[in-house]
């Protein structure tokens, strides 16, 4: 089984970039109009494997927190049938977040899982569950650097 595969590379340090596109080429990422081999990255642009074996998601999204440690990337497999796609998303200060997706890349948290973790903190308000184990949960530090790149992008800037 499979589905595509989607890269966004929004900041990566110069001596981190070898790395990732030889990644991309290993994974055979492509930009929408690429044939060949990626020569060089645009930071922003959409790189996508068409019909990635499910679960490689996870394996690209570990590699490329060890080759590009520094790098603010979002991966994502676009969702297959009736399950979910799965989402990435690297901002070196925050760590990591992972969470259900569609196939734009759009993260999403299940209603069963939200519910189960508010219901570990029973007499917690909602500022202090989202002040911590919420925070987490939703990928609020994570999304936000990450909205702030898209904005910029669409922004022109």
């Amino acid at each position: 089984m499979s589905a595509d595969l989607q890269l966004c590379i929004h900041s990566v340090p110069a001596d981190e970039v070898v790395a990732l596109l030889d990644l991309m080429r290993e994974h055979k990422l492509h930009g929408e109009y690429e044939r060949g081999p990626v020569e060089a990255l645009t930071l922003g642009q959409v790189y996508r494997a068409r019909d990635a074996a499910l679960g490689l998601c996870e394996e690209v999204a570990a590699r490329l927190e060890e080759d590009a440690p520094n790098a603010v990337f979002e991966l994502w497999q676009d969702p297959h049938w009736s399950a979910d796609g799965h989402y990435h998303a690297h901002v070196p200060q925050f760590g990591h977040f992972e969470a259900g997706c569609d196939a734009e890349g759009v993260p999403h948290v299940g209603v069963h899982d939200l519910i189960q973790r508010l219901s570990n903190s029973p007499a917690a308000t909602l500022g202090d569950w989202m002040a911590g184990e919420g925070a987490g949960l939703l990928g609020v530090a994570v999304l936000a650097v990450v909205g702030e790149y898209r904005a910029q992008r669409s922004s022109g800037s």
